[in-house]
């Protein structure tokens, strides 16, 4: 059985789901956020994307595990997931209760695993929290956020590219790839008030279009270095 095939199909399907879901004009996405309320079908396929994305994590877990321990027999396996603020001396301790006798089979397994978590590089955040999101009690992560009279920092660079970014305390916990702005009556010569509406998943308080991207694109970057530690032995 090749779970890293298993592992891509759902990968793909995680893809085509967030195409669906969509971030331009007339996507179910901008219906939502407009209409202020997630219809059933937009809430189940936002599930299905992290089922599928955290199952494709677990799938190259156990095909690691597989090849390079595989004891004890009839154990059950897990991609290891540190925590938000976890610290790196903890990460083989950890490994080894999800994927017994790896660390210590395969050094360079122990090591390309640690590269994959926050602790090793900010841009890998959407990890533990992926985790955060399957781990809630939760089933329906998505919300509209509505933010009301926000404070927008808006200004246009040298280039003639506009930029915006929220006052400390409003919008998304990082970056915000896809909303609608509202603008109010009000406001001064620095600052132009405005209702913002986007789609967050709650537990995280990140913009929807924005952590898909990033988890795909870093389950897709899993399952390939996962691949090359099967081929090459230590």
């Amino acid at each position: 059985m090749d779970r890293f095939a298993m592992a891509e199909a759902l990968v793909s399907r995680a893809r085509k789901h967030a195409a669906w879901i969509g971030d331009d004009h007339g996507d179910p996405y901008e219906v939502a956020m407009l209409a202020d309320e997630i219809g059933t079908d937009l809430q189940v396929t936002a599930k299905e994307i992290l089922d599928h994305l955290r199952a494709a994590l677990d799938y190259c877990a156990r095909q690691v595990w597989q090849d390079l321990s595989a004891a004890p027999l009839g154990a059950i396996i897990y991609f290891p997931i540190a925590r938000e603020g976890a610290k790196a001396s903890d990460f083989a301790s950890l490994m080894n209760a999800k994927m017994p006798g790896v660390p210590s089979a395969s050094p360079s397994a122990l090591a390309a695993f640690a590269d994959m978590q926050a602790f090793a590089d900010p841009a890998n955040i959407w990890l533990p929290e992926l985790a955060t999101l399957g781990n809630s009690a939760k089933h329906e992560h998505l919300q509209v956020a509505i933010v009301p009279e926000a404070l927008i920092h808006m200004r246009r660079d040298e280039n003639g590219t506009s930029w915006t970014s929220f006052e400390p305390g409003h919008g998304p916990k990082r970056h915000h790839s896809w909303m609608a702005l509202l603008q109010k009556p009000g406001g001064t010569p620095e600052h132009m008030t405005y209702e913002a509406r986007y789609l967050v998943l709650g537990e995280i308080n990140v913009e929807l279009a924005h952590y898909l991207k990033q988890a795909i694109g870093g389950v897709e970057r899993v399952i390939a270095r996962c691949r090359t530690l099967t081929e090459v032995p230590d």
